[in-house]
């Protein structure tokens, strides 16, 4: 408790994501990763390759981009921020929450990289708003990266929305729209990296696997989106909770 109190007042909110919960969140993933590093190492080695071929293929290509949009990098601990920078000249970094790490390489790289405190989704400040006019559009001259971030997008805005006595099917609309809307935000860039939890998993004899974003590798494969990775994030592994939870990560580039 003293640990994430501590975590809560070095990081950065946004004040609407504050008021949401999102600084709470970010402070209790802070110390869960230092809690867990060894089970998550894999996972997280495998996001920071996942991102590098991604965007070493982006600077192969004639119209290569000299700029990074990473959104869901405001914990850095995902991302290969040297490596990256070896491939573009700038690398924004966009989250609604930044932990000291973050600003640390902002001021390291003075020029190079940058904390964009951004509300990805639009919908923070106003959660009722319809997801396909709030989304943001990505900038048209960079590598766009999202990282971890798909599934997680509705949780606290939908959370909010059925506070507020919205009908749950009406808010899980809403946060099936939110999640199209961040996807085609991603299909308008000229490169982009997608890095999604696909299914939550529970080793035997545990739960079936429960499919988090349905039909989804589906509609990427046939929209141009190439698989170029998979692999299994132990989330919560023994110990950590009651039920041990894992997720079936998935990587795409286009």
């Amino acid at each position: 408790m003293i640990a994430e109190l501590f975590a809560w007042w070095r990081t950065d909110c946004l004040p609407a994501a504050r008021r949401l919960g999102y600084r709470r969140e970010a402070a209790a993933l802070v110390v869960r990763h230092r809690r867990l590093g060894r089970h998550w190492a894999d996972h997280l080695a495998r996001t920071r390759a996942a991102l590098l071929t991604s965007a070493r293929q982006a600077t192969r290509a004639r119209d290569a981009p000299k700029r990074a949009w990473i959104m869901g990098a405001g914990l850095l601990h995902d991302v290969p921020l040297d490596q990256l920078l070896d491939c573009f000249e700038r690398i924004d970094l966009v989250d609604v929450s930044f932990a000291p790490a973050a600003h640390d390489a902002a001021r390291r790289y003075p020029g190079r990289v940058a904390c964009v405190m951004q509300d990805v989704t639009g919908l923070i400040a106003d959660p009722l708003r319809d997801p396909r006019d709030a989304t943001p559009p990505l900038p048209d001259d960079a590598w766009c990266a999202s990282v971890n971030l798909l599934s997680q997008l509705p949780l606290l805005p939908c959370d909010a929305l059925l506070q507020q006595g919205l009908a749950e099917p009406e808010v899980e609309r809403r946060g099936r729209a939110l999640q199209h809307a961040h996807v085609e935000a991603l299909q308008k860039a000229a490169h982009a990296c997608l890095i999604i939890e696909y299914a939550q998993t529970h080793p035997p004899p545990g739960p079936a696997d429960m499919i988090l974003l349905p039909g989804l590798p589906e509609r990427l494969g046939a929209s141009g989106w190439r698989q170029h990775d998979s692999w299994h994030w132990p989330l919560n592994p023994r110990g950590e909770t009651e039920l041990p939870e894992g997720r079936a990560m998935q990587a795409w580039s286009r």
